[in-house]
């Protein structure tokens, strides 16, 4: 996947789930960057490795986290995985939890159950706006610029005018902050909703929970 937020380089992901929360921290205003696969943890020593050794000693286990993410002033390591494997192997994520608790970094489980309604279409769409077409965005959210925010609100068919499609200035005026709508309950492609000035806040996008 292309990763805009980590300056347009690729980054492998290996199950549409992680692909899932990757889209989600590419738009999450809260996350300065994050890695994929960022380092290997020997839970039978504590040691965190750049990389794993050749040869693998006698008694180790190891344990490469999904993502490793950078807020403004925290580092958050987070694994991806369904609800069942969470269920069948909680003693395990619970002792990587411990490992990585000693070395000062906070652990979390992401699962499909902490996305709800419509946010993982919307944001899967945005992101295609937002990797393929950046550069772009200003000028098509030109015309909401120029506007007063406040005559912002209503249905999105009704509010959005101009030249540019719709559903280009509704993706660039939801990317740079300038309108909402609600992610969770209705669906981009269908433009069947009611939209509201954004003032510059990208909080919409602030779905995952950090503070587990």
């Amino acid at each position: 996947m292309c990763s805009p937020k980590n300056g347009f380089v690729e980054v492998r992901l290996e199950s549409r789930l992680e692909q899932s929360v990757a889209h989600a921290l590419e738009l999450d205003p809260r996350v300065r960057a994050y890695r994929a696969q960022p380092f290997t943890l020997d839970l039978s020593t504590g040691e965190r490795l750049a990389e794993k050794h050749p040869i693998k000693p006698s008694g180790a286990v190891y344990y490469t986290p999904d993502f490793a993410v950078d807020l403004d002033d925290l580092q958050i390591v987070v694994e991806v995985k369904p609800s069942a494997f969470v269920q069948e192997h909680k003693a395990l994520l619970e002792s990587v939890r411990e490992a990585l608790r000693q070395q000062g970094l906070r652990f979390i489980v992401i699962t499909e159950a902490d996305f709800t309604g419509h946010y993982l279409r919307n944001a899967q769409l945005l992101m295609q706006y937002l990797a393929q077409a950046a550069p772009s965005l200003p000028s098509w959210a030109a015309a909401l610029q120029a506007r007063d925010p406040h005559v912002l609100t209503g249905p999105v068919t009704q509010v959005l005018t101009g030249d540019v499609p719709l559903n280009y200035q509704l993706a660039a005026g939801v990317l740079l902050g300038l309108i909402k709508f609600d992610l969770v309950r209705h669906l981009f492609e269908h433009m069947d909703f009611d939209i509201v000035p954004a003032f510059g806040s990208l909080s919409a996008f602030e779905v995952i929970r950090y503070e587990q």
